[in-house]
């Protein structure tokens, strides 16, 4: 068997794997959904401030306040 083929691909075109560590935008984005009952796309869209999603503002609401009951405990 040729050495290279004990190679993996990976090997060959190596990066680090963890030299750009994602940032977390909104953290526990999918709990906070999952609570709201709205898809996280949906969350992440509209904190983002995407287009159509500005004027949720029962969903701001309801974020809103689910982040005082999590600070507040």
């Amino acid at each position: 068997m040729s050495v290279w083929r004990l190679i993996s691909l990976d090997m060959l075109h190596a990066s680090p794997r963890n030299a750009n560590p994602k940032r977390t935008r909104f953290p526990g984005i999918t709990a906070d959904a999952r609570r709201l009952g709205v898809h996280r796309v949906t969350l992440y869209k509209m904190l983002s401030g995407y287009p159509g999603f500005v004027g949720l503002k029962t969903l701001r609401a309801r974020y809103d306040e689910l982040q005082r009951a999590k600070a507040a405990s």
